[in-house]
């Protein structure tokens, strides 16, 4: 049994030199990893973010997949927790059995991830967030990052506010790596405007005790409060300071997607703001929102747990489309170096009408913005 195990994997290592390619990719299919978040408060990013890829894959491997070669995708579950997503990736590298890791869902998650694939050298792309460090191509080289930045989030949240006339800010933030990140940005964009943060308080990650942060910034007399967290901890949040009769503005990035975070509010209104880095997925006047669409249609009614897919799935499917564009304009073998190359080359990629493209030093494949009040939520509910 042993002598034919390692028959079996010899043919294996034997077709994969025949084709000059990297682990994961074999005679008739390639294969990626996911770490991402299936359980817990958050467990509809990673449920969304896993369809949309999904959704790419299945739609590009029933026409025969690329270079015929079918698109797999081996997912595991972190729970948003930094010690299992680095376990995980761990394990892919020790398995030799991904080509790349795709789709991850966090910042903390991201931070431990990252540098374990740049030493084995293995592509990371499409990380679910917008902190700073997965777009510094020169410290992390094997990052493909393909959403706009929380600083440049922040920008335009805070360029609103002002507009509407507010000048005193706080903010409450999840205590990781990813709120401090956001504090830090959050502080860098109202400097340059001459206006500090009169109050901060922060949370745990993946807990529901956060009305304690709330309580603590009622005596700065706040105008607006910059919440950075998931949906479920934003809503909470948003919820009680409406019970409580406060008019803060309240603002949120795209980490907490609008619709998943309207689900949770009990009173929506145009005090409540939000940034999105993808367009709508109601938007049938984008030609990459109706493929989108089409290739949901395909997935199996369980993909999305009884939920309607949203700009989360549609951003995992632009990620999917993106891989797929990458693998086919490789010239030669399919290498990870070749798959970072080409994905940095100079021209932009097109998925339908969206466009991606990479800047020479930098990891950041696209700038859209667009701000969402929640008054529009405030006479009809979300079906």
């Amino acid at each position: 049994m042993m002598r034919r195990g390692m028959v079996l994997l010899a043919l294996v290592a034997a077709s994969a030199f025949a084709w000059g390619a990297d682990p994961g990719v074999e005679d008739d299919r390639v294969v990626f990893g996911q770490s991402a978040v299936f359980t817990g408060p958050n467990r509809n990013l990673g449920i969304q973010y896993r369809a949309g890829l999904l959704a790419a894959f299945e739609e590009r491997n029933a026409e025969g997949g690329v270079a015929g070669r079918s698109l797999e995708l081996l997912s595991l579950d972190d729970g948003y927790e930094p010690d299992l997503a680095a376990a995980n990736a761990e394990r892919f590298v020790a398995g030799n059995e991904v080509f790349a890791v795709i789709g991850a869902v966090g910042t903390p998650t991201a931070r431990r991830i990252a540098p374990i694939l740049r030493t084995a050298q293995i592509p990371f792309v499409g990380p679910f967030t917008g902190a700073d460090f997965v777009r510094d191509a020169e410290r992390f080289p094997e990052v493909l990052n393909l959403r706009t930045g929380y600083l440049q989030e922040i920008e335009l949240l805070v360029d609103h506010m002002l507009e509407l006339g507010m000048t005193r800010f706080g903010i409450i933030y999840q205590d990781d790596a990813f709120g401090r990140t956001v504090l830090a940005n959050y502080k860098t964009v109202l400097d340059r405007h001459e206006m500090p943060i009169l109050a901060k308080s922060a949370y745990t990650r993946n807990s529901h005790a956060v009305h304690t942060s709330l309580f603590s910034l009622e005596k700065a007399d706040l105008e607006a409060i910059l919440i950075v967290g998931s949906y479920a901890a934003g809503a909470e949040i948003i919820n009680l300071a409406n019970s409580l009769g406060h008019t803060y503005t309240m603002a949120s990035l795209s980490f907490a997607p609008s619709y998943e975070l309207v689900q949770e509010i009990d009173e929506p209104s145009e005090r409540i703001i939000m940034t999105e880095v993808m367009p709508s997925v109601d938007n049938l006047e984008l030609e990459v929102v109706r493929s989108f669409r089409s290739a949901m249609a395909m997935l199996p009614e369980d993909a999305l747990e009884g939920r309607r897919a949203h700009e989360v799935a549609l951003e995992g499917y632009i990620l999917g489309r993106f891989v797929i564009s990458v693998l086919e304009r490789i010239d030669g073998d399919w290498t990870r170096e070749a798959f970072v190359a080409t994905a940095r080359s100079a021209e932009p990629v097109l998925i339908d009408d969206w466009e991606l493209a990479f800047e020479p030093g930098s990891s950041a494949g696209t700038g859209f913005i667009r701000l969402i009040d929640f008054g529009v939520y405030a006479s009809t509910a979300e079906e």
